[in-house]
């Protein structure tokens, strides 16, 4: 009898734990909870993950869930005993404790009253009595417990996001950056450390996937051009920053800090931190959104784009020169989103895929080879880890940057993705322009 393959178990651990990430995404917090009451009386759920293990993927699930709720709705949740977060039915006080200790990560120990503090302190006395206070001991602060590594690249921790922010902004002090040859930019004012924050935030995540070999004549989506990371910033220079920095919110977010203090590490913290009432990706969204054609009236000609709403005409310019796929409306969304995507995660997926590659198809030294298909799962992995479309985007890239993928191993891809044609180009619309056009 053959023994259970220890890594069909963790692939199906994987993917039953994606499958729930992406059905809870847009989930409020009492649904979730009452999801996780249900899956832990699952026996189904037991076969692939133990009640620890579920424990803990609630846990983060959750975490995220409350981060994107707010942190002040739920001190105010909180100070209510969290019954507005609680579903009706059995199970409402192992809620209300799941919510508790999360809440004492996200907010530490809830505040007490002057007389609650005043009377804590008397019994507190009282329990003493004369005994000699003990010894003093150094207590070791426990660093905050970060969700495994099967789910950070989706969910994306605080402390992650933190060093996101110190590593992709321009660096005003050499000296605490730690990195020699750094040319210093002293702070001059609001509206030049804004702009630079954000040009130099989006152009790292745009290296990610930008291909470094010839492109043989083929016309690549945008996201992978070598050209395209400049007309990108000229964009946000000509027609979205200096119209977002006008508005009245980011007027009074300028005078908010001492920015030749905190940097442009605070820009990029704040962005990272909620969507609610966030300044920055209010006026990042609003500005994207006007880019678009105004809808015709009924009877009447559509009203032509202004000058300063239309930067479509630089973009087909720019595509002409360098031979790439131009982006339009249809691909507003994704430009849009390059100031909410993590770098540091994606650098993360290409390095396990450049890992992947080389084990499968040119393993060198002492290096333990990969079956054969490693290489493709890991690209389906990450295809449902990251937002949609970057992970085709990836293996485009892959394409260019490793010898042994051909026409005919795209194709192959290109069928994981669904059964159907239209299947395949609704999961990964990218992927199948480009097949299409290499004839795999």
């Amino acid at each position: 009898m053959t023994e259970p393959d220890p890594r069909e178990g963790a692939r199906t651990f994987e993917t039953k734990v994606a499958n729930l990430i992406a059905a809870t995404r847009h989930l409020e917090v009492p649904h979730i909870l009452v999801l996780r009451r249900m899956t832990l009386r699952d026996p189904l759920a037991r076969k692939w993950a133990s009640e620890k293990q579920l424990n803990v993927v609630f846990s983060v699930i959750l975490t995220k869930s409350i981060e994107r709720f707010g942190i002040d709705k739920l001190k105010a949740a909180r100070d209510r005993n969290f019954e507005t977060l609680l579903s009706p039915g059995d199970g409402r006080d192992e809620d209300r404790k799941v919510l508790s200790d999360i809440a004492m990560q996200l907010l530490g120990p809830p505040q007490m009253s002057e007389a609650e503090a005043t009377q804590a302190s008397f019994h507190a006395l009282l329990a003493r009595g004369s005994v000699a206070a003990p010894q003093r001991t150094i207590r070791t602060v426990q660093p905050s417990r970060e969700p495994p590594p099967l789910f950070a690249a989706q969910l994306g921790p605080a402390a992650e996001k933190r060093s996101l922010a110190q590593k992709f902004v321009p660096q005003t002090n050499p000296a605490e950056s730690g990195e020699e040859g750094a040319e210093a930019k002293p702070f001059t004012d609001f509206p030049t450390l804004f702009d630079d924050t954000i040009c130099a935030f989006t152009e790292k995540t745009l290296s990610i996937f930008r291909i470094h070999r010839p492109s043989r004549g083929l016309r690549v989506p945008f996201l992978l051009a070598p050209d395209f990371g400049a007309v990108y910033a000229d964009v946000l220079r000509k027609f979205i920053l200096p119209n977002m920095r006008t508005t009245r919110h980011m007027q009074a977010f300028s005078q908010t800090y001492n920015w030749a203090e905190v940097g442009g590490e605070k820009i990029i913290e704040i962005i990272q931190g909620s969507e609610v009432n966030n300044p920055v990706l209010h006026n990042w969204d609003s500005r994207w959104a006007a880019f678009r054609a105004p809808k015709p009236i009924k009877g009447k000609k559509p009203a032509p784009q202004k000058p300063e709403d239309n930067p479509w005409p630089l973009f087909r310019e720019d595509a002409t020169r360098g031979n790439y796929e131009p982006p339009t409306e249809e691909h507003l969304i994704l430009m849009q989103d390059l100031i909410r995507f993590e770098g540091d995660v994606l650098a993360k997926c290409w390095r396990e895929l450049a890992q992947l590659y080389t084990q499968e198809f040119e393993p060198t030294g002492r290096m333990e080879p990969a079956r054969e298909g490693a290489f493709r799962d890991g690209v389906m992995k990450w295809s449902s880890k990251l937002p949609d479309f970057l992970g085709e985007h990836l293996a485009i890239k892959a394409f260019f940057e490793f010898e042994k993928l051909d026409p005919a191993w795209m194709r192959k891809l290109l069928n994981n993705f669904g059964r159907t044609d239209s299947e395949r180009r609704r999961n990964a619309p990218y992927l199948t322009e480009f097949v299409l056009q290499i004839g795999g």
